[in-house]
């Protein structure tokens, strides 16, 4: 640890010290009792409760969720120690502890024996390594006093963390720029709190904390708050009266879980968010003693192995089975500490955005037959804080007598639907099953339950009536092809039994070639009279379904009768659909094209779709390579390919227009290989087609040339002037004036360009050259001192590949 501490051993004033300290803590706003009591946050029950007055489930929090961050000025005040010990402590300490007490950087510069010779937690082969996955960030202290965080960014750090507060006599005079440059890069940053618990409560330190840097806003950039709970950074030490303990703070496992919970809870009230834990797993261990009750909060652990891995070790067990940050190293590669968040980039900006759960509880139905029946709850849930894992939903169901019973089930069953449409994981479905055993009406209501709060997902009822289960058949899987679509026909029947005098829904799942299913909600409501001759429950039963499809290949249709309190699997079909032809055409030409301070290449040729003649269809143009290199992912030119092309019609004899011409512009000289692909539009076309590739080499064009005809001193009605003439012009665009500029060095040394356009006639250059266009020039500009001047002139190219602007000349006059 960087820092240098005062070494006394003064007992009168460490016990004066203490006695003060209590007593301020006692006397503190907010705290009656000893400092260290808190309660424990509640956690759903196992197993289902009853209750006949609250349809709300039970909170993850003792502490209400909050999604606006309080403003400072309603924060309680803040319990200190009196001014002088507050003051005198700061100085004290310096630039305070900081996070790692054992890594190898924090140890080697510690000025402590005892630390130092804690070798087991630190590990010297710390280094430059970084693990293979996840997203890469920093940690800093004031100890880091220039930050580049411009390199840290490039280094492919997307996220750090500040320390801002320890106990409640310390704040980092550096917090608020390190706090703002690492935001001002692009970094998602947030701040951290190291606790000394023996000094004060949790909820003393965690306002003190929230006031001077640890708040927390849902503005998407913006970390939660970090609890730093480890090592004490002042074992066995006296300071200025206080002596801070052993290694646990001279604390009890059971006061140190309740000081985070004191801690956690008034961080959560203040700002929304329940904090991070930062912690070593031997040391949480050690003085802890493993507790469970902490999986709410997130998990930074701090592990340094000896060498290159993607595992940190062991975790505390009992509250975490996964951790959101690894402390890895903190000896480089990044200031400060070396992190990686577990996960991508998507979830940590949703983990500073502190998204609450969502989901649907999409039914609610009855089941069962003879006397066997149930409620059947179905939906999905998912945690955006932690959508990686199965979070849980809770059911509270009110029955016929008014009772009203809990049921907490795990969101992990499959719901590909889900997760093709919104991108959560295919496990976030809930499907359960709670026993009834009499009819009437049943209300649930279900709750899609967070870390960082709990959100409703809609309630239910469903009457529990007659016996019965829906049937029907799937018979008949097709395709209907037209000019201008294809279309899946998809016929059958389905009736709910328990409910035959109304029509009913048949769903099916569609697999695309591709592998994607979407589902389809198809009302069976069509004349099947055949099926009421067999059956007796009606005609209105059928359906005749048409999705369009527009990719060639195998489907797969899967089938289900929807019921009051069942659904029924009606079988799966299969049909392969067939491609209509590719996209044919031809790549004509490739060129360049030069104009003043432009260049592009142009592209020509024609396409049409063979199943769709008349209709122009798309092509697009790119850029494949250049002087050899390929390019990766090119950004294509997209047109249609519809002007007239009546030689492509005749040769073909067909109609609409197919011809195209695209242009790209270009800014460099190089060896260019352009490609075209054609797209069909006819459905199920099978393309796109590869038109095919050019090359074309873009040289440099020659320098301009011209000449300075003349230059002399002209005085006009008592007016001095420097007077050129001559001509020049850009080889490369003849017909173009093009810029001409003419520099003067005054007779003091100094010298100023004036510019002008050679735009004269000069029929004698012209006929020289054989060329166009106006190229001749006469400039004027006034003088007032006498003496030498000397004036020279130069073509400036209009084209952008030029070699360079050319000398026209240079004269010494005198005035």
């Amino acid at each position: 640890m960087k820092r240098n501490l005062s070494q006394s051993r003064r007992p009168v004033l460490k016990s004066f010290g203490l006695m003060v300290l209590v007593c301020s803590l006692m006397g503190s706003p907010g705290i009656s009792g000893v400092a260290f009591a808190a309660n424990s946050s509640p956690s759903p029950s196992p197993s289902p409760s009853v209750s006949t007055e609250s349809m709300q489930p039970s909170s993850t929090s003792a502490s209400p969720t909050s999604s606006v961050t309080t403003p400072l000025a309603s924060i309680p005040a803040t319990p200190t120690p009196s001014p002088s010990t507050s003051q005198t402590m700061a100085e004290a300490i310096g630039k305070g502890a900081e996070m790692g007490q054992r890594s190898a950087r924090v140890t080697a510069s510690s000025s402590t024996t005892a630390v130092k010779q804690l070798s087991a937690e630190s590990l010297g082969s710390e280094g430059t390594w970084m693990p293979t996955f996840g997203v890469k960030g920093l940690d800093v202290s004031g100890y880091q006093t220039n930050v580049d965080w411009q390199q840290q960014w490039n280094m492919g750090s997307r996220f750090a963390y500040v320390k801002a507060s320890e106990g409640n006599y310390f704040t980092n005079d550096l917090f608020s720029s390190q706090y703002q440059g690492a935001r001002s890069v692009g970094m998602i940053r947030g701040a951290y709190h190291f606790a000394i618990p023996n000094w004060s409560s949790g909820a003393d330190q965690a306002r003190y904390f929230v006031q001077n840097g640890g708040g927390w806003s849902p503005d998407g950039y913006t970390m939660p708050p970090v609890l730093d709970f480890e090592f004490n950074p002042y074992e066995g030490r006296t300071i200025n009266g206080f002596y801070f303990g052993n290694t646990c703070y001279n604390m009890s496992a059971g006061q140190l879980a309740s000081w985070v919970q004191d801690f956690g809870n008034t961080v959560r009230a203040l700002t929304g968010r329940l904090p991070v834990i930062y912690t070593n797993t031997s040391w949480w261990n050690q003085c802890l003693g493993n507790p469970s009750g902490f999986g709410d909060y997130p998990l930074w652990v701090a592990a340094y192995p000896s060498s290159a891995t993607d595992y940190p070790g062991a975790l505390p067990s009992a509250s975490w089975s996964a951790y959101s940050i690894w402390q890895f190293s903190s000896t480089g590669p990044f200031a400060g500490d070396s992190n990686v968040w577990n996960g991508d980039y998507p979830s940590l900006q949703r983990f500073a955005g502190a998204a609450l759960p969502t989901g649907s509880f999409d039914d609610l139905s009855v089941t069962g037959s003879g006397t066997q029946f149930a409620l059947r709850a179905r939906g999905w849930s998912v945690d955006l804080a932690n959508a990686a894992v199965s979070n849980q939903t809770h059911v509270y169901v009110t029955g016929p007598d008014g009772s009203t019973t809990g049921y907490p089930w795990v969101a992990n069953t499959s719901r590909p639907d889900v997760d093709q449409a919104l991108g959560y994981g295919p496990s976030h479905g809930f499907d359960g099953s709670i026993p009834i055993s009499r009819s009437g009406t049943y209300s649930a209501c279900a709750y899609s339950i967070g870390t960082y709060g709990n959100t409703p997902l809609g309630c239910k009822s469903v009457t529990a009536t007659g016996i019965g289960v829906p049937t029907g058949s799937f018979d008949s899987l097709t395709q209907i092809r037209a000019v201008d679509k294809v279309t899946l026909q998809l016929k059958g029947w389905a009736v709910d039994q328990a409910n035959p005098g109304n029509s009913t829904y048949a769903d099916t799942y569609v697999t695309a070639p591709d592998g994607t299913t979407t589902g389809y909600r198809m009302t069976a409501n069509t004349p099947r009279p055949d099926v009421d001759a067999a059956t007796g429950l009606g005609s209105n039963h059928g359906f005749d379904y048409q999705i369009p499809v527009s990719t060639p290949g195998a489907y797969k249709a899967c089938t289900y009768a929807i019921g009051t309190n069942a659904n029924i699997p009606l079988g799966c079909q299969t049909l392969n659909v067939g491609a209509n032809p590719s996209p044919i055409g031809s790549y004509d030409a490739l060129s360049l094209t030069l104009a003043p301070n432009s260049a592009t290449l142009q592209v020509r040729g024609w396409t049409l779709d063979p199943t769709q003649p008349g209709t122009s269809n798309p092509v697009s143009v790119y850029i494949a390579s250049k002087d050899g290199v390929a390019i990766t992912n090119p950004t294509p030119t997209s047109l249609t390919a519809n002007l007239q092309r009546p030689d492509v019609n005749s040769a073909l004899g067909t109609i609409g227009d197919h011809g195209f011409q695209a242009t790209l512009p270009i800014s460099s000289t190089g060896n260019y290989s352009v490609c075209t692909r054609a797209t069909g539009v006819a459905p199920v076309s099978n393309g796109p087609t590869l038109l095919g590739c050019k090359s074309i080499s873009v040289t440099t064009t020659p320098a301009t040339t011209g000449f300075l005809d003349s230059a002399a001193v002209q005085i006009s009605s008592g007016q001095a002037a420097v007077v050129t003439q001559g001509w020049t012009l850009d080889p490369a665009l003849p017909a173009i004036s093009i810029p001409v500029h003419v520099y003067i060095t005054f007779p003091d040394g100094s010298t100023k360009g004036y510019p002008f356009t050679a735009n004269l006639k000069r029929a004698d250059v012209n006929s020289a050259l054989q060329t166009t266009g106006d190229h001749g020039y006469s400039t004027s500009v006034p003088i007032s001192t006498r003496g030498q001047y000397r004036v020279c002139s130069y073509g400036v190219a209009v084209s952008i590949f030029s070699a360079y602007n050319a000398q026209l000349g240079c004269r010494t006059l005198t005035y």
